[in-house]
């Protein structure tokens, strides 16, 4: 939400990309403005359109961040942490109205977040990433249930859980590695209880479906370390001479 302005009106905002754009007069760009406004479910779109952010709520807000990410028909809406800041009830409201914009404008959806849950109830393939590299990948019915790379496995552990009140939180152990030096091996190995000595430290691992459109970049699923006997001893649902994952968090 800091994208917007606070010294310019959602009219002035919302209608320079479309004029631009487009080519649309002023009185065209604010017929529509008001009918993006309308759209995302503002209440009074002829009276807010020359309102400023400080009037309105975070959730009026954020609509009006979609209604101006829309404004030009996009094929592609990029949203990056959409629910940042706000309530759990506006948090629903919004996650709903960007999947019923998605429907209405036929577009796709890249969306970036932290929150597994939002990930969950939103997208249909997911992508996890750790230092800027991708971890492992595939459709979130599998990633979220069925877990093969071990940064997926513990972000999922890390979860708390309403139903475990006398069980101990699980963290991650060590921590993020600076950015602009990254390992030359597998990113996560540092902190990896997996980690196969001489083997995750020295090159990054291979993309290896270990799924139905399901990949992962891990050492234990590669079919070098398979052949090596390599890798530590860790469960079936992990190892990739365990068969197929029954792990559920």
């Amino acid at each position: 939400m800091s994208a917007l302005s606070p010294v310019h009106t959602i009219y002035d905002q919302m209608s320079e990309g479309l004029m631009l754009h487009t080519g649309a007069t002023p009185e065209e760009a604010r017929k529509r403005v008001i009918e993006m406004i309308r759209l995302v479910g503002i209440s009074a779109p002829e009276q807010r359109v020359d309102e400023y952010i400080f009037q309105l709520s975070g959730g009026m807000r954020q609509r009006v961040m979609i209604a101006m990410a829309l404004i030009c028909n996009p094929r592609v809406l990029i949203a990056d942490e959409p629910t940042t800041a706000l309530d759990v009830t506006i948090q629903a409201q919004v996650l709903k109205l960007i999947k019923r914009m998605q429907s209405e404008f036929n577009l796709s959806l890249v969306l970036i977040t932290h929150d597994l849950g939002v990930i969950a109830h939103v997208t249909e393939y997911v992508y996890v990433m750790y230092l800027g590299q991708i971890m492992e990948e595939g459709p979130v019915s599998e990633v979220l249930v069925t877990p093969k790379h071990p940064y997926t496995r513990d972000l999922l552990k890390s979860i708390p859980k309403i139903r475990d009140r006398n069980v101990a939180l699980s963290a991650i152990r060590g921590s993020v590695p600076d950015a602009y030096s990254v390992p030359k091996g597998c990113p996560y190995a540092s902190r990896c209880a997996n980690m196969i000595p001489g083997v995750c430290t020295e090159a990054r691992p291979a993309r290896t479906q270990v799924g139905d459109n399901h990949f992962a970049r891990c050492y234990l699923y590669s079919k070098e370390t398979a052949d090596t006997g390599g890798g530590p001893d860790v469960p079936g649902s992990l190892h990739p001479k365990g068969g197929t994952s029954d792990v559920r968090n």
